[in-house]
């Protein structure tokens, strides 16, 4: 078990850094529409970035809130997803949407150990 949880920390540190960079760019898009749907999903980006840098750090050390950290940035991945399901069709939103689902997926499993 010790061996699928590392590695699937190494995803989760891999996915985290590439949904921070699409997080951060959903961000820049949204945030500039003047609208206040794009601006919520401008504020989970900024979420999701923020405890995706967390994460990071806390992996980076092995501290013993990294399992913590990585469910709750499964939680803000997950909803970030969720909102910028709403715009498939523009492409930062898409992009943001699947590298949250991607990076969701493999913080649960570094946070509870099992492979969904």
């Amino acid at each position: 078990m010790r061996a699928l949880l590392l590695a699937g920390c190494e995803q989760c540190l891999e996915t985290t850094a590439k949904c921070n960079a699409a997080a951060e760019r959903c961000v820049e898009v949204c945030g500039t529409f003047g609208d206040l749907e794009r601006e919520r999903c401008a504020m989970l980006g900024r979420d999701c970035a923020d405890v995706g840098r967390l994460v990071e750090g806390l992996m980076q050390r092995s501290s013993p809130f990294m399992a913590e950290a990585c469910a709750l940035h499964a939680s803000t991945c997950d909803a970030l997803a969720d909102f910028c399901a709403k715009w498939p069709d523009d492409a930062c939103c898409h992009e943001a949407m699947v590298a949250a689902r991607a990076c969701a997926r493999a913080c649960r499993v570094c946070a509870t150990g099992k492979v969904a």
